[in-house]
C-alpha cells in the first residue's frame, strides 16, 4: 500500500503501523518500504502515539488480534 505524498493516512492504517512496530513484528525500515513512507514519518507517528498513551500501553496491541483464541486471561 503505497501512499501519495499529500494523502492522509486512515486511522486504521496508522493503528496498524503502530501496532506492528510496537509488537516487534516489523522494523521501521520494513514499514517504510511497505507503506511507502519515510522512516522519519513512521518514527513521528509512533512517538506521537507514545506521548498520548501511558508507557504501559507499549506492551498491548491497539487492534484486536484476528482469529485469536481466548485465553484464561481474556475471560477474567
Amino acid at each position: 500500500m503505497e501512499l501519495t505524498s499529500k494523502s492522509r493516512l486512515p486511522r486504521l492504517v496508522k493503528e496498524r503501523i503502530i501496532c506492528e512496530y510496537l509488537s516487534g513484528s516489523k522494523t521501521v525500515q520494513m514499514l517504510s518500504e511497505e507503506y511507502g513512507m519515510s522512516r522519519n514519518a513512521i518514527n513521528q507517528l509512533v512517538s506521537r502515539h507514545k506521548s498520548k498513551f501511558s508507557p504501559v500501553f507499549d506492551a498491548k496491541l491497539i487492534l484486536p488480534a484476528m482469529n485469536r483464541k481466548k485465553t484464561i486471561e481474556d475471560t477474567t
